[in-house]
């Protein structure tokens, strides 16, 4: 009896090995459909001139320094963004969320340096074409059901969006600080449509994680902007309005 049972085990064991490799469950098995998994990173920076070139504003740790285009050296000298979550948008269907490992991420431009990426989280999906990402920058909210999520070392970006302390230069006179700690939110659409080789993001029974890389690029977060005549106002609306149309998004070869 124990031979006979052989054959068995082996194939209950070979269908365990699959749906644990591949993300299949037994309903994929049966009907043929093949899934695949998209891994989702963060990062921030300049705008990169490549997916690994970014300007030198300042290292890990540093203050970052970077001007305007209205002549205005900004400093930033505390700094963080909250990605709350993100979806996966199938070309002509509704999207697909992705399980935050950790949460909301309340990245700290600051003690991080420009270009690392931080894991986002991940989300198994059919196979097919993916045309877009959704972003949503939210308010940081203490996941206590996660037993890893990590909180920031500031308490008061707990409730906020963006917490932003700096400074602008324009010449020896004119000096602005300024603040901007706002739970407004802002919703960034990335295009995937000519991601891979001119053509969307296609998943094929792809046998490890496909890695996508969002990028918050500070560096346009005051594009326009005359400190000398700006209203508090003004400094959320222009972040915002760069997280929405300013964030960047990349594949992440393995």
């Amino acid at each position: 009896m124990l031979h006979a049972r052989r054959p068995t085990l082996l194939a209950s064991t070979l269908c365990l090995s699959a749906m644990m490799t591949s993300g299949c469950g037994l309903e994929d098995l049966f009907n043929g459909r093949t899934t695949s998994t998209v891994s989702v990173f963060t990062a921030h920076g300049g705008t990169p001139s490549s997916p690994s070139q970014y300007p030198d504003y300042g290292m890990e740790g540093e203050t970052r320094v970077f001007a305007n285009d209205e002549g205005w050296e900004i400093s930033l000298f505390q700094a963080y963004v909250t990605t709350a979550n993100v979806r996966l948008v199938p070309c002509g269907k509704p999207p697909v969320s992705v399980e935050m490992f950790w949460g909301p991420c309340a990245e700290n431009y600051i003690t991080i340096e420009d270009g690392e990426t931080l894991p986002l989280g991940a989300v198994t999906v059919d196979d097919g074409q993916f045309c877009a990402v959704e972003v949503d920058f939210a308010p940081y909210i203490v996941d206590d059901t996660l037993e890893d999520h990590v909180e920031p070392d500031n308490s008061e970006v707990e409730g906020n969006t963006i917490y932003i302390i700096g400074e602008a230069r324009r010449g020896d006179d004119e000096q602005v600080p300024f603040e901007i700690i706002t739970p407004r939110g802002a919703r960034a659409i990335l295009d995937l449509s000519d991601i891979q080789g001119g053509g969307p993001l296609t998943l094929d029974d792809e046998e490890f994680p496909r890695n996508l890389k969002i990028v918050q690029t500070y560096d346009s977060f005051f594009d326009g902007i005359d400190f000398a005549a700006v209203s508090p106002k003004d400094l959320e609306d222009s972040v915002l309005a760069a997280l929405e149309f300013d964030t960047l998004v990349f594949e992440e070869t393995n």
